[in-house]
């Protein structure tokens, strides 16, 4: 893309450009704001401290340079940013508009790294003029970060101080390098951000190498603009800088910039996993599980003359029987070819640095001159003299091993034939997935379920039209209708579902989309393709929340509630390499009180928004690694741990082993439903979509079951200790509902079996299963808590009535929608109960096998006839959604049940 690069002429800005230049983008001119008569100005937006130096910064470039001047003056300082005539934030928005006419630029690049204020603001900028921000530093760790540049021969001083720890008499003036050191110890003894993203420190870039000329500085004016004793604060003021031809270097020295997959080649040495000791990386952890398959299929003899072998510390020896390689960190193990296997019993993985051509290199310096140029390298090296980091890994050499590890039988081994196209890795399922499409009528009932809390459920919306356009449309309307009649508007809703026909049709489905929830921090989403029937293009489902209008006395209680129930929303719009930008109308994640919801989440590497290569296994790693980036953006203690539940949603049954083990090899906390759909975002091959809870540590967990009939019913349940949050996972399955996901080598016996027994399930036992799920989402709920809800009510609508200016009927009843197929009705048979949303209210989402299981209107029905058979316990919506598959051949209904407050 065409890009303009916001400078201040600091180490940030010149930094995010040589990122966006090793992405492939070209930067074809430079912006700067500025002050008008004045050093420097107190911005919240923008860094002016040394902007005297800014046009010989362009001139060095060699790169045109527009300039406004700015007031920097805020008058909007919150967390979101509305356009204002007055702001310092239009200067911006004037400035890159000119680039923009006059430049045809498609982006932009900021600096930014840690502050929300300046992302928010630059990306409403960006979002009015049909830009994308490009902030390749956005939340990189600092440390990190410092040690980049100046490997990267980002050659900047120090022109500001202000900061404990930092005087100007001594620090102004210095290089990074120099400083690096001390920084690194002030960070240890007070906290101070090692980069400066707090103001610490402010900089100015000498050299770097997408500078044709070098800066001197000849002349300086240092200002001491508080003589704090404990805390002074001093800039300087450049006045006079030169530009110097660079020196020769006939040796080409070569410096290499990270490019995105570089930022994701460390998948296999995270250490954030739940279940292991945090001093064995993932491919350790990996290697362990090898062995231990190894040891299982050697004999006795064997076991113990390799019982000393295989360690943690691993150490290479000529007589040892498991070959050991030094190897480069990648983004996933590779698999060897079956015929290599057969032409050797020891299995050598081998990884050589120089084979990788995943990083960029900016070449410095030439014969010439001191131009520089971008071109590729096979070097992994970060940096001058920085080799990618590696680790040690040792790789069984077992034929039995190697076999298994490739789901291969020995005769397919034998076979030459069979052998000689098997890829490097899995990047494809065994088979193409053969899927049915519903082709019986679904009829979900549009219904919305409110808890004493605020929070409001909304489930069943379907859009049944001619077109896709038309299907999104009328299921916005009937959202949008079930919304005011309870009295929520759009912008309560936090979180959305999107089960469509054809993900194909995802743009037009988004434009629509779009027109309703175009406004600032919309809700999360999930959006899927469902073998939905032809009339039926989309499914949604959805959740808001709005704090009670209530007044209880205390206003102390009041305002916690309040702080409690406060929404907090994260869209992240910028490109970065931290985790993939929401440049559509949805939110990363909502947080209201102790509830975070995660937009749905697929293995997008961030840097260049493109699905990351190598099949199931990296696309896990990446997928939860976003997971947990988000969580503890949500939160500083947040983590992948906090998920209460969430689904998995995957293209191919033999995937989800995979997705099964990667998950709980980093947290046991949630229970996760695995579900197989026709397709993906992106042609992802896994989805996750999770919530999360604060005080995860809080939750039990239990695993029940029973029998129905022929049937077996499993339930997983997590909930707190309070009782005001629960999930559930059900299995109803026609035989024993083990969590086997081996889904081939069935014979027609008894796939013909399990479809006519799961055919023939009946209302009466989706009714004991259904009272089965729900008594144990309620189980030990507080009734005295209930009914003091009920009592507070009642006491509400005795003092109403008592107060002549005021209408009962109008204050607490909602209006009465009619009922309308897939449309927001069924209001009338809430009863009023109901109203005074009192009772607990539950969701509850299930999913059919579409060739094996009863028929839709059954179920619907089923579920309707025990909604109303429980009006007076709790208030219910549901959902019914077919799917190609579920965790296991057995299972034909997933349920998921969640209750929260």
């Amino acid at each position: 893309m065409r890009v303009v690069a916001m400078v201040s002429g600091g180490k940030d800005s010149c930094y995010n450009m040589m990122q966006c230049v090793a992405e492939g983008h070209e930067i074809v001119a430079l912006a700067n704001l500025h002050p008008k008569d004045r050093d420097e100005l107190d911005s919240f937006m923008y860094q002016t401290v040394g902007h005297m130096g800014i046009e010989i910064l362009a001139s060095a470039m060699g790169l045109p340079l527009y300039r406004r001047e700015t007031k920097g003056k805020s008058t909007q300082t919150g967390k979101q940013y509305v356009p204002t005539d007055d702001d310092e934030v239009e200067d911006l928005y004037s400035l890159l508009e000119t680039c923009k006419h006059e430049l045809h630029v498609e982006a932009v690049a900021v600096g930014a790294i840690l502050s929300d204020y300046q992302r928010v603001r630059v990306e409403n900028v960006c979002s009015r003029l049909n830009l994308i921000s490009l902030a390749y530093l956005w939340r990189r760790d600092q440390t990190e970060l410092l040690q980049e540049m100046i490997d990267c021969q980002v050659h900047a001083i120090i022109i500001k101080v202000a900061a404990l720890g930092l005087v100007p008499d001594r620090h102004l003036g210095k290089s990074l390098r120099e400083m690096q050191t001390h920084l690194l110890k002030m960070r240890d003894k007070y906290g101070l951000n090692v980069c400066g993203e707090g103001g610490e420190y402010e900089t100015f870039t000498l050299d770097c190498p997408l500078f044709k000329q070098r800066i001197v500085v000849e002349d300086i004016q240092t200002i001491i603009s508080s003589a704090d004793p404990i805390c002074p604060v001093g800039y300087i003021n450049f006045t006079k800088l030169t530009l110097h031809q660079k020196e020769s270097n006939t040796g080409g020295d070569v410096v290499f910039v990270k490019k995105s997959l570089d930022y994701i080649s460390d998948l296999n040495e995270s250490t954030y996993s739940d279940l292991s000791d945090p001093d064995f990386s993932e491919t350790e952890l990996e290697l362990i599980e090898k062995e231990t398959r190894l040891r299982e299929s050697l004999s006795q003899n064997e076991l113990i003359s390799r019982s000393n072998s295989f360690g943690r510390h691993l150490a290479t020896s000529s007589s040892s029987p498991i070959p050991i390689v030094t190897k480069s960190a990648s983004v996933d193990e590779p698999i060897p070819t079956a015929s290599s296997i057969t032409g050797s019993a020891s299995l050598l993985l081998l990884a050589n640095a120089n084979q990788s051509t995943s990083t960029s290199a900016l070449v410095l310096g030439g014969a010439g001159g001191g131009s520089s140029a971008l071109q590729a390298n096979s070097c992994c090296g970060f940096g001058s003299s920085h080799p990618l980091g590696s680790s040690t890994a040792a790789v069984c050499g077992s034929l039995s091993l190697a076999i298994s590890s490739l789901g291969l039988s020995t005769t397919q081994c034998n076979n030459n034939a069979a052998t000689t196209t098997m890829p490097a890795g899995i990047t494809q399922p065994p088979s193409p997935m053969k899927y049915e499409r519903e082709f019986r009528p679904l009829a979900n009932q549009a219904k919305a379920a409110i808890n004493a809390k605020g929070w409001m459920w909304l489930a069943g919306i379907q859009g049944c039209a001619s077109s896709m356009e038309k299907g999104m449309q009328q299921a916005l309307d009937t959202l949008r209708e079930l919304c005011h009649s309870n009295g929520y508007d759009l912008q309560d809703l936090c979180f959305t579902t999107l089960y469509v026909r054809s993900i194909a049709e995802y743009p037009a489905l988004n434009s629509v989309y779009l027109q309703s929830f175009g406004f600032h921090n919309p809700p999360t989403r999930v959006c899927v393709e469902c073998p939905l029937p032809d009339d039926c293009h989309v499914i949604m489902e959805a959740i808001a929340y709005r704090a009670p209008a209530t007044h209880s006395g205390d206003d102390s209680e009041e305002t916690q509630t309040l702080l409690n129930g406060r929404r907090n929303t994260m869209h992240v719009q910028g490109i970065s390499h931290w985790a993939p930008a929401n440049i559509g109308p949805y939110s990363q994640s909502t947080r209201i009180g102790d509830i975070t919801y995660i937009s749905g989440q697929i293995a997008l590497v961030p840097g260049s928004m493109t699905i990351i290569e190598g099949g199931i296994r990296p696309q896990c790693k990446l997928t939860l690694r976003h997971i947990s980036r988000i969580a503890q953006a949500m939160n500083a203690q947040g983590q992948l741990r906090d998920v209460v539940h969430g689904i998995c949603f995957v293209t191919h049954p033999a995937f989800i082993g995979e997705a099964r083990r990667q998950w709980e090899r980093r947290t046991t906390n949630a229970i996760m439903d695995y579900i197989v759909l026709p397709a993906l975002p992106r042609d992802a091959l896994v989805e996750w979509q999770v919530w999360a809870h604060t005080h995860n540590d809080r939750f039990d967990y239990e695993e029940t079951g029973c029998s129905v009939s022929d049937y077996t019913i499993s339930i997983r349940r997590r909930w707190n200790y309070e009782n005001n949050c629960a999930a559930i996972v059900c299995y109803v399955a026609t035989g024993l509902a083990s969590s086997t996901t081996q889904l081939t080598q069935l014979s027609d016996d008894v796939l013909g079996n399990h479809c006519r027994l799961a055919q023939s399930l009946s209302a009466e036992n989706l009714d004991e299963i259904l009272t089965y799920i729900v008594n144990r989402l309620l189980k030990d709920y507080p009734i005295t808590k209930r009914q003091r809800l009920l009592e507070q009510q009642q006491q509400q609508q005795d003092e109403l009535k008592a107060n002549s200016t005021a209408t009962p009927t109008e204050a607490l009843t909602p209006p009465i929608v009619q009922a309308a197929p897939g449309g927001a009705g069924d209001q009338q048979q809430q009863s009023s109960t109901d109203a005074n949303n009192t009772l607990p209210a539950i969701h509850l989402k299930l999913f059919y096998q579409v060739n094996a299981a009863p028929p839709t209107d059954l179920m619907l029905q089923a579920l309707h006839d025990f909604r109303r058979k429980c009006q007076e316990m709790a208030s219910i919506v549901y959902t019914v959604l077919p799917a190609c598959s579920l965790h296991n051949f057995s299972t034909f209904l997933s349920i998921c049940g969640v209750r929260h407050e």
